[in-house]
């Protein structure tokens, strides 16, 4: 049993068979459940999926202690969770569907997040998309491990892949009302690339269904002390205290460039393809 209160700032544990548990007073709104089966139109082997009920990965939405209710009224963030089992789509690492935030209605920009690995070590990949291609002007990935937090930017498609041999668990901030767009990968049939076990390694392979693609970039994970993105500083906790007000950027998306200079100098080319 792994007790991950020091590190979630919250009352949780692991135990042995990947099942995650709640302490007492820990409240949890909205639990879903992501098939394998919802993920055969963006697997490299869609067999492998088509028809399974198994879980891939389980999304724990509005996780809250009961005590921090009338601190967190009115913050309008919340704090979710996501658990992937070890296990692997044929070859191919499990992941998420893969989406697009949608955006913020005033600005048209769409919405950024906050993440925080838990438990294992996950990849975050990021693309452009032109669904109607397929193709990518431009993809990379960055790696994040247990107690690392990571920035999800406005303008990119994304997904996270488990590629280790245990459970990943994973928390994340973001604004409320905010939804996936999951028609994009679903009509790309996947990702530009797919990560899989190639004679004991992980391997990113490109996704023959994309006319065209760029070479998959790894970004050094960056880390936010002032913000209180920082290795080994609970997200819940940063969260709870500052009610969300450190991070404005997540409920007003015009902030986010400004906030993260040296994303807009990396990224630069995801504004000008969103004006």
């Amino acid at each position: 049993m792994l007790d991950l209160e020091s590190l979630s700032g919250l009352p949780l544990t692991l135990d042995d068979a990947g099942q995650i548990g709640f302490g007492p007073g820990v409240v949890v709104e909205e639990t879903k459940t992501r098939l394998l089966d919802e993920l055969a139109p963006v697997a490299m082997e869609p067999e492998t999926c088509r028809g399974s009920r198994q879980a891939a990965y389980i999304m724990y939405n509005g996780v809250y202690r009961q005590s921090d209710a009338a601190r967190l009224s009115g913050v309008p963030m919340r704090y979710e969770l996501t658990l992937f089992p070890p296990l692997r789509l044929g070859r191919e690492f499990v992941k998420t569907l893969g989406h697009l935030h949608s955006p913020e209605p005033k600005s048209g920009i769409d919405y950024p997040e906050v993440c925080e690995v838990l438990v294992g070590t996950a990849h975050f990949f990021f693309q452009t998309l032109d669904p109607d291609g397929p193709s990518a002007s431009a993809a990379f990935y960055t790696e994040v491990r247990a107690g690392e937090k990571i920035v999800i930017p406005p303008g990119l498609d994304h997904l996270t892949i488990n590629p280790g041999p245990g459970p990943l668990l994973f928390s994340d901030v973001i604004a409320l009302g905010v939804t996936g767009i999951y028609d994009r990968f679903k009509a790309a049939h996947g990702a530009a690339y797919f990560e899989i076990l190639e004679d004991g390694q992980p391997r990113f392979v490109p996704n023959p269904a994309y006319r065209s693609l760029p070479p998959l970039g790894k970004r050094t994970l960056k880390s936010y002390p002032a913000l209180r993105l920082a290795h080994h500083d609970p997200l819940y906790t940063a969260f709870v205290e500052s009610r969300g007000e450190m991070w404005p950027f997540l409920a007003d998306p015009r902030r986010f460039w400004p906030v993260f200079p040296d994303i807009d100098d990396e990224l630069s080319f995801v504004r000008r393809r969103r004006r």
